[in-house]
Order: C-alpha cells, then structure tokens, then sequence
C-alpha cells in the first residue's frame, strides 16, 4: 500500500477545531505531507500505548552518499497530543513530500494533521 498524503490546514487568528481537519494516522504504511518551510505535524494519541514518530530523511552527504538518519520524535503518550516541525527542506523526499513512520505497539485511536503557521 501506499503512504496516505495528509492535506495542510492554515491556522488563523480565530482558531481553528483541530477536530474537524484531523484524519486517522496510517500506522501501517505512514503518512505523507507536502513539505513547506513552515509547516507543523500534529499527533494525538488516543490510545492506551505510546506511539513515536519517525520523521524520513532522505538526504546523502559526502562523496560516499552516506544516509543522513532520520528523526525519531519524542514519542506521545497515551492521552496526549504534540506538534512536531517545521522541518528543513533536508526531509523533502524527490516528490516533495515529508514522510512520517510509526513506532510502538500497534495502537489505535490515532489522529494526525499537518497546520500551516
């Protein structure tokens, strides 16, 4: 299967209700946003586990390409919620998109959305 593309929600002044934009995170395949300099990545854990994050880099360096490693988040506790970003321009992937992977027991009750500030 594919990674599930997320779509970018502009936060305003008034506010918005993260409730109505978020979308169930695909823990399987991961999730998938278009990179912009100032885009943040939200999770919200409504699970009983904690579940972490893996941000994907796709960046070599030096003249043996040696793999840039990816970013592990601080990991969301059950019952919690936590905004990751903005992400360099190191973490856009060929399509331009940031990719996002999931570690921990498999829970369910999880929720992700992708804010622009």
């Amino acid at each position: 299967m594919a990674r599930t593309a997320l779509t970018a929600t502009k936060l305003t002044e008034a506010g918005i209700d993260p409730e109505a934009v978020d979308t169930a995170a695909e823990l399987t395949d991961g999730n998938s946003f278009q990179w912009a300099p100032h885009r943040l990545f939200v999770v919200l854990n409504g699970d009983d586990a904690a579940l972490t994050p893996t941000f994907v880099n796709p960046s070599v360096v030096g003249p043996s390409s040696l793999a840039v490693a990816d970013l592990p988040g601080n990991a969301v506790a059950a019952g919690k919620w936590r905004p990751y970003g903005p992400f360099d321009a190191s973490y856009r992937q060929p399509d331009g998109s940031v990719w996002v992977n999931y570690a921990g027991t498999t829970p369910t009750n999880v929720t992700v959305a992708v804010f622009d500030a």
